[in-house]
């Protein structure tokens, strides 16, 4: 089954790394920046805030135009997502933005959003999205994410969400070696996911189709009998 995870029935917090939220069946793990994680630290780098009402960022420049609620990670961290009850699930789409610093900045490709999704067996498939620009206002907005076919058929157990930025060699880095200093920083919101049903669900939905299409067929067999026979 679908879900959409909008962050509209919460309310606005914030949220240090090692806690987690639950919403709508899902465990949502905030993650430290990789110095403090390194460090053994605790640092704030989640926020739900809301679109609606401006002085819900004030220390960054937040995105423009949400109807709602939605989740800010701040401060170079990030969020890992999985199932309440450990199934499986895959990523359809969502909204994303850029989170910058502070307001006035060019409108350049300042860095990108990355995905990593964790498989059954442990694999780690990977993908990245480069951060919407300024719309005409000067303002960074929400865009629907466009993500590669191949990503979105997978079905992963755990799904993180993190940030890098681009450094003066080229590379986007968010990374003990090569820190964004506080810059990797972002917004999610209306999240489409879907969890898998396990094989015995599987296994129980096809049996259940399978005696629903005998029972048709020998509904269908009666009424053909009983039709020769009354010609």
């Amino acid at each position: 089954m679908a879900d959409v995870l909008s962050f509209d029935s919460l309310r606005p917090d914030v949220y240090e790394s090692g806690q987690t939220l639950n919403t709508s069946s899902y465990n949502l793990l905030f993650l430290a920046d990789p110095t403090t994680a390194a460090g053994g630290g605790v640092s704030g780098v989640g926020a739900i805030l809301d679109g609606r009402v401006g002085s819900s960022c004030d220390i960054a420049a937040c995105p423009q135009g949400a109807t709602g609620n939605y989740l800010a990670i701040l401060n170079d961290g990030g969020v890992s997502f999985s199932r309440a009850d450990r199934q499986a699930f895959t990523l359809a789409g969502f909204d994303y933005s850029f989170i910058a610093p502070v307001s006035g900045l060019p409108n350049q490709n300042w860095g990108q959003l990355q995905l990593n999704g964790i498989l059954s067996d442990g694999q780690v498939i990977s993908t990245s999205l480069a951060f919407p620009g300024q719309g005409s206002d000067g303002n960074y907005h929400f865009q629907s994410a466009s993500l590669l076919a191949g990503f979105s058929n997978y079905a992963f157990t755990g799904l993180t969400f993190n940030a890098c930025i681009f450094n003066d060699t080229g590379a986007c880095s968010n990374s003990l070696d090569f820190p964004a200093f506080n810059q990797g920083q972002f917004a999610l919101d209306n999240i489409n996911i879907s969890a898998v049903p396990e094989p015995s669900t599987y296994m129980l939905m096809l049996a259940g189709l399978g005696a629903i299409g005998m029972l048709s067929r020998r509904r269908t067999g009666k009424f053909a009998v009983s039709t020769v026979q009354g010609a």
